[in-house]
């Protein structure tokens, strides 16, 4: 449902309210706003990759700054669908489908049937949620390989989420957080690593301490291994940038280059573009995007601690990294508010509160409904070409 009124607000706001937009000349779908509206901004790297390949010029913006999970399978279905954009629309849609029905399957592994509904509401009216209902862009599948890798991993499964892992890998330069996430859950589960509280009374030989953690590597079997399949989206890129063009790294260079203007340093690290561009004179929807994805990032870590205790080391270090190395190589947050989809275990702590934490629970329908109006009004800004995130 929420997808089918995604699709009405992009149609209907080109319609109504094409005059306050920053639509390029050259739109992708003039005729079908339905579509147009979600051809925006990174979406036409991607249709690039897709349909020419990657190229790469030091200092300029190139398409290698974009991993390729994502306009591969826009060309794999390219004959399906007819154009490559189109075909990443669908796939942004049913990614977004999956991610649903995967969360919600986790969820009910951890959580309260009532936890659950909550954190699924909270992750689909999340203001900046419309990544995952039809935008060009390749979040959806990352975030959809990252949640089907650690359920293949709670089903003991190590080999398949390895080679899903791989897809989310190639997906993001953040894609570490996965094989970091896979590896601390494997390790949490098979009993290698464990509290030194769990280890007392039991002191098995074999088994290392190291403060308050134990570490017994003598449980591990050989399968459990295969999680570390998972990198080889990452460093298969890194090896194609490398033979291509000398370059392994490439897609780091392209941080600093003009127009990303995000170079490594302590000027991007703390922030200080933000607070420079927080006080300049500037349309209030630049505030609203800046502000509230700092506010986001922000809270997004201060949950890790709460995530640790609800679902264990291995959920707290995958939000770390997913979260705190973006947050870390954004100049100004730009970015954050789509980035931080593939935070799910801090909607699952939220829908936890929502359901059950009594203050929290008479707020939840303001706030969810706030929620809701605040994602209708950033589809609308985003089909009219406004850059959002």
């Amino acid at each position: 449902m929420l997808v089918v009124v995604a699709f009405v607000n992009v149609a209907w706001s080109l319609d109504h309210f094409g005059i306050l937009s920053t639509i390029p000349h050259e739109r992708a779908f003039p005729d079908r706003p339905w579509f147009d509206g979600w051809s925006r901004w990174d979406a036409h790297w991607y249709r690039t990759i897709a349909d020419d390949g990657y190229t790469y010029t030091p200092g300029q913006q190139s398409p290698v700054a974009f991993f390729p999970s994502y306009p591969l399978a826009m060309r794999a279905l390219e004959w399906l669908f007819r154009d490559v954009l189109i075909a990443g629309i669908f796939i942004t849609v049913a990614c977004g489908f999956a991610v649903t029905w995967l969360f919600h399957r986790w969820c009910l592994r951890h959580l309260s049937a009532a936890s659950a509904r909550m954190a699924v509401l909270a992750l689909l009216l999340y203001p900046y949620a419309y990544y995952l209902f039809g935008a060009a862009y390749g979040d959806a599948l990352f975030v959809v390989a990252a949640l089907g890798a650690f359920l293949l991993l709670e089903d003991d499964r190590p080999v398949l989420a390895g080679l899903v892992g791989v897809i989310a890998t190639a997906g993001r330069p953040v894609g570490g957080a996965v094989v970091a996430g896979l590896t601390v859950v494997m390790l949490t589960r098979r009993g290698v690593l464990t509290g030194a509280a769990q280890a007392a009374g039991a002191r098995v030989r074999g088994a290392v301490a190291l403060g308050r953690l134990r570490i017994d590597p003598r449980r591990l079997r050989p399968k459990d291994l295969a999680v570390a399949l998972s990198v080889l989206g990452l460093a298969g890129y890194c090896f194609y940038l490398w033979r291509r063009f000398d370059a392994p790294l490439a897609f780091v260079e392209q941080t600093g280059v003009p127009g990303w203007d995000q170079p490594p340093g302590p000027r991007t690290w703390f922030k200080a573009y933000f607070f420079e561009a927080m006080q300049l004179p500037q349309s209030p929807l630049n505030y609203v995007r800046l502000g509230s994805q700092a506010v986001f990032t922000v809270g997004a870590l201060a949950l890790v601690p709460a995530v640790i205790r609800r679902f264990g080391w291995g959920y707290g270090v995958y939000t770390l990294l997913v979260v705190g190395l973006p947050a870390v190589a954004s100049k100004d947050f730009t970015g954050m508010g789509r980035y931080l989809l593939a935070a799910f275990p801090c909607y699952a702590v939220l829908g936890d509160w929502l359901a059950h934490v009594a203050w929290v629970r008479r707020l939840r329908v303001p706030l969810l409904a706030a929620s809701a109006a605040a994602l209708m009004l950033f589809i609308s800004a985003f089909s009219r070409g406004y850059y959002l995130s």
